[in-house]
């Protein structure tokens, strides 16, 4: 039984719907409600609630990082793939002007390590909304390096204004995922890049948010073979290829590689 305790929820309805790609899609959220809601940092993660709850059907929800919230006009940007299956995808795809929606959270954020003389973000399009909230974030001092694996060139998109000492690298997979349940497996590229990866001389600090074995793959390989430190290391699993409606909170720290 989960026992903990639950979030605030905000009612909102859709403001603008904007598609970034073709599999992805930005939507506005807004209310009155919204004036509570609490953002607390770079890479946190909000529910979505679709559709109410009754006495007889619990209503799905999905968790999703909240790419902006704009504390002066109550609104609320979640950037949605398009991966052609599940709940939330199906309802973004068809996402209108005044639809309503019930939002939860938020939860925990990343913490930026201060004394990081450098960072690595790495992750598949699941985790851009992270990704652009953190180097927003990350003071212009700080090298940063990004890398994000996508299935094509069609799927890139300018995430946030170019700025000195980050560098972003777009990964394109020698067969592209047609959804969470393609054939073709997922992290292979991402996977190549980090092993390809020199670490700057400092103190450093990485985040890698991407499907759920490709993250366990990625961080045995930094802990294990690179021997870096666990605590620079920050790694989430949005999603599991083959499986839905997976849990939010795998963050990869069990079969002995913590």
């Amino acid at each position: 039984m989960d026992n903990r305790p639950r979030r605030q929820r905000y009612a909102a309805t859709v403001q603008r719907v904007q598609r970034l790609t073709a599999r992805m899609v930005r939507v506005v959220f807004a209310g009155p409600a919204l004036a509570g809601f609490n953002w607390n940092g770079p890479a946190a993660h909000i529910k979505l609630i679709l559709g109410a709850d009754s006495p007889d059907v619990r209503a799905p929800s999905r968790t999703y990082t909240p790419r902006h919230f704009d504390a002066a006009t109550h609104e609320l940007t979640v950037d949605f793939v398009l991966h052609g299956e599940g709940p939330a995808s199906t309802w973004a795809a068809q996402a209108q002007v005044g639809q309503p929606m019930l939002i939860a959270g938020p939860g925990r954020c990343y913490a930026l390590d201060p004394q990081a003389q450098w960072l690595l973000l790495a992750g598949d399009e699941s985790a851009i909304p992270a990704v652009a909230t953190i180097l927003e974030a990350v003071p212009d001092a700080v090298r940063t390096e990004v890398l994000l694996e996508v299935n094509d060139a069609a799927d890139e998109f300018v995430i946030t204004p170019q700025r000195p000492n980050v560098g972003i690298r777009w990964l394109h997979r020698a067969q592209p995922i047609i959804g969470h349940g393609g054939t073709a497996r997922a992290g292979v590229e991402l996977l190549s890049a980090i092993t390809a990866f020199q670490p700057p001389a400092g103190t450093g600090g990485i985040y890698v948010a991407c499907e759920a074995d490709a993250m366990r793959r990625i961080r045995r390989h930094l802990l294990l073979e690179r021997a870096l430190p666990r605590e620079w290391l920050t790694t989430r699993g949005y999603w599991k290829q083959g499986a839905t409606d997976y849990p939010d909170r795998d963050y990869g720290e069990d079969e002995g590689v913590s």
